[in-house]
């Protein structure tokens, strides 16, 4: 038969009659099933997206929410092209709660995350809100390892889209579940991520403040992050841009960051950034401000000296 003719043969077998007192919901998923498979073969990926919804729906009445989500989930890889990220969301969304309810939380956040990267360079907002929902649901499952790629990606899209700020706080929550799983190299870049996000963006004083709350985290201390960290914001505070760029070119991980906050390092200072105000802001060379947040006297990484050059290094790490 034909995909029209599944279609209608399923539409029949879902409705009651005087010979039918109840739906053969058995025949109607087969039928739409096989309709659904036929015209996507055949690229028709609008009506694809009816049959497998359709599909869905019948599995719901089954009580089969295991095949109702894979069913949306389709329908979600489908929309990328014959619908908007919005469709491909909600279908998302519709699969994730299918599996949910079916007692496969993960696989639920799984299909989130998978579709989140289907439409992260249509519409980044909706594809972040997507991955955010899918690290909070593994997270709270204590499933951290599960979410650290996909804090990765958010991270990333969130510092194309120039929203330095929620990039930041974006790779401080993947600090954070790294330290979970005791994922220290993950957490090391996640931190200098979050810290070369500010910076980028022209807060100085969120960069200290940041690096405050993050050097006494045991995985983060005495680590070549922590040393770069504290070495760019010495640099920020005095304004000396010969030595923000040594120190990210001296950084052996800068580097080998997400390649948005990798690109974003090699920048330093951002062109349009009044660097001697931020330094001002800042406590400028070791003023009141630095002195009284205490966040360079404290916890001084070991071999900052290392850091702290006076010549180009030949190295280059591009």
């Amino acid at each position: 038969m034909d995909p029209d003719a599944l279609m209608r043969r399923g539409d029949k077998k879902m409705t009651v009659s005087f010979t039918r007192w109840k739906p053969d919901l058995d025949e109607a998923v087969r039928c739409y099933e096989e309709a659904g498979v036929k015209y996507k073969a055949t690229r028709r990926k609008k009506q694809a997206i009816v049959a497998f919804e359709k599909c869905a729906e019948a599995s719901e009445r089954q009580g089969s929410e295991w095949h109702a989500g894979k069913h949306l989930e389709q329908c979600a890889m489908l929309a990328k092209d014959a619908g908007t990220p919005a469709e491909v969301a909600a279908f998302a969304e519709r699969a994730c709660a299918a599996y949910c309810t079916a007692g496969r939380a993960q696989r639920g956040a799984e299909c989130l995350g998978k579709c989140a990267k289907l439409i992260e360079d249509a519409d980044g907002d909706v594809a972040c809100g997507l991955l955010l929902r899918a690290c909070e649901m593994l997270t709270d499952d204590d499933k951290h390892v599960y979410a650290q790629d996909l804090f990765r990606t958010a991270g990333s899209i969130k510092m194309r889209q120039e929203k330095f700020q929620e990039a930041s706080d974006v790779m401080l929550r993947f600090g954070a579940c790294c330290d979970v799983t005791d994922s220290a190299p993950s957490l090391c870049k996640a931190y200098l991520s979050a810290i070369i996000a500010l910076l980028y963006a022209g807060d100085g004083v969120g960069a200290q403040a940041t690096y405050a709350d993050v050097s006494g985290v045991p995985n983060f201390q005495g680590s070549e992050e922590q040393r770069t960290c504290y070495g760019l914001i010495d640099a920020f505070r005095d304004a000396d841009v010969a030595q923000i760029q040594r120190v990210v070119e001296r950084s052996s991980t800068a580097a080998f960051l997400e390649p948005p906050f990798a690109r974003a390092a090699k920048k330093l200072p951002r062109p349009g950034v009044d660097l001697k105000a931020l330094s001002v802001k800042m406590g400028g060379g070791g003023g009141v401000l630095a002195q009284g947040e205490g966040f360079m006297g404290d916890r001084v990484p070991e071999n900052v000296d290392d850091i702290d050059i006076g010549e180009e290094d030949d190295d280059d790490l591009t």
